[in-house]
């Protein structure tokens, strides 16, 4: 339960740092996103290592239905806060589209294995 309240309160910290710093000054967080994404090997790696952390508790704790509702409402979020930004979406699917699986297979696997799994445990479950 610790490591949960840990997680999460890392999760809470972050997203008000992020926003007190586009709040405050834009242009900061801009520079500072900008240095991260120079360092793309490294943001993959850091990416890996806090999805396995993250997937340790999520996956060994909760039940897949309700994570799958949970990211259902995540994916939701994340769209409804793209929405004022859609004049600069088409430039992102023209690059999805270019650069295809080669860069983005392994969260590609990782939504196909969430989503089979899914799809198993609704409809493989026995029923009575």
């Amino acid at each position: 339960m610790l490591g949960k309240k840990i997680l999460a309160g890392i999760f809470a910290a972050v997203i008000l740092i992020k926003l007190a710093f586009l709040l405050i000054s834009p242009s900061l967080w801009l520079g500072a996103t900008q240095a991260f994404l120079g360092h793309y090997p490294l943001m993959i790696a850091i990416y890996l290592v806090l999805l396995v952390v993250t997937g340790y508790f999520v996956f060994t704790r909760i039940d897949l239905i309700d994570v799958a509702v949970v990211m259902l409402f995540t994916s939701v979020l994340l769209g409804l806060s793209l929405i004022p930004y859609l004049a600069s979406i088409p430039q992102l699917r023209e690059a999805i589209v270019t650069v295809g699986f080669a860069k983005a297979w392994p969260a590609l696997v990782i939504w196909v294995a969430i989503a089979l799994a899914v799809l198993y445990r609704i409809f493989a479950k026995k029923r009575g």
